[in-house]
């Protein structure tokens, strides 16, 4: 069970914070960063160990070949190469495509300001990553991570709603609990993405009843959260509100609501097993209750994420590191002191 309290010591500013915070695009797993700053040295065969010895964790898997995707966004032929070099081959392409995901995913995305032409370039990059994950899932039938790729692919692409329930339907049939795949899962069906805000809840609550004992996935609710509140702070803006009447925008983040987000966090805390999702989960969970502010909760969860931040759910609403930082600063959690957190760039 977690215990609250205020660290006694001072706590420094918001930028001393923010230089100290470190990405978790590249992992959080202290093996997993050293094997992406291998690849980023040029030395791709050093992720093979690392896919090899996942291929019975879905969870870590998926993890794994998003963070070697990205590590590896800059050398896609160091990757490709290897397809030659005897090594497994559903491993790489399993890589591979999640490399090129990593290269699409930096372009414009293709919002009402993004040039038709970047669009288009934005959805061939899209595509181009969808062929080696359908090639590893040909391969590996059993293996979950190539359709939690495609799943990621067809939310980009802004696939139709009966794509991406086949994608669905696939990945829980081979991994039903799986976390980075239920994450995707309920933003693509926000309101803004074809669904609706009813639908997002009822999945994400659902998923969050439904988990196993100590796993981090009651915190995909949290997520869901975040969605309808971006989604409302811009119809609040849009409408004419003060940025500070859009600030405070709370979505359904109050009363009732913030209370089984509280039970839930506090149900998994009080069971829950190391999981390659805890980082996200904790974010997750820390960003909604500083947001409905339930201070002490925000506080036990960002303080337990040491100096590692995670995009999501913060960079919904401004730079990610800078608005974990101001967060950090206004609930007195100091990672500075944080040992063995990764060191910054």
């Amino acid at each position: 069970m977690w215990r609250f309290g205020r660290n006694p010591a001072r706590v420094p500013r918001g930028a001393d914070i923010e230089a100290r915070l470190v990405s978790a695009s590249l992992g959080a797993d202290p093996l997993l960063r050293a094997g992406c700053e291998a690849v980023r040295e040029g030395e791709a065969s050093a992720a093979l160990p690392l896919l090899a010895e996942s291929r019975e964790d879905p969870e870590t898997r998926v993890v794994q070949a998003e963070v070697l995707g990205r590590a590896a966004a800059d050398r896609p032929e160091s990757v490709v190469e290897l397809l030659g070099d005897g090594a497994d081959r559903a491993d790489v392409l399993l890589w591979l495509g999640h490399t090129l995901l990593a290269r699409a995913l930096r372009r414009p995305a293709g919002g009402a300001d993004t040039r038709q032409a970047d669009r288009k370039a934005f959805t061939a990059a899209l595509d181009e990553a969808r062929i080696p994950l359908e090639a590893s899932a040909r391969l590996r039938t059993d293996d979950a991570a190539p359709w939690a790729g495609l799943q990621t692919v067809a939310m980009g692409l802004g696939a139709d709603r009966e794509d991406k329930d086949r994608l669905w339907r696939e990945i829980a049939g081979r991994s039903p609990h799986l976390f980075p795949a239920h994450l995707v899962r309920t933003r693509s069906l926000s309101a803004t993405r074809g669904g609706s805000t009813e639908e997002m809840f009822a999945f994400a609550g659902a998923a969050a009843d439904t988990a196993p004992e100590g796993h981090p996935l009651p915190s995909v609710l949290a997520l869901a959260h975040a969605e309808h509140v971006r989604v409302e702070q811009k119809r609040l803006a849009a409408e004419g509100n003060t940025p500070f009447v859009v600030d405070k925008a709370l979505g359904r983040l109050h009363g009732g609501s913030a209370q089984e987000l509280f039970d839930l966090a506090q149900g998994w805390a009080a069971a829950s097993e190391p999981h390659p999702g805890d980082v996200r989960a904790h974010h997750l969970f820390g960003w909604a209750f500083h947001r409905a502010g339930m201070t002490e909760a925000a506080r036990w969860h960002l303080s337990a994420v040491g100096n590692v931040y995670c995009d999501q759910p913060w960079s919904f609403f401004g730079g990610a590191r800078s608005q974990v930082a101001r967060a950090m600063e206004e609930l007195g959690v100091d990672p500075v002191r944080t040992t063995g957190g990764p060191e910054p760039s």
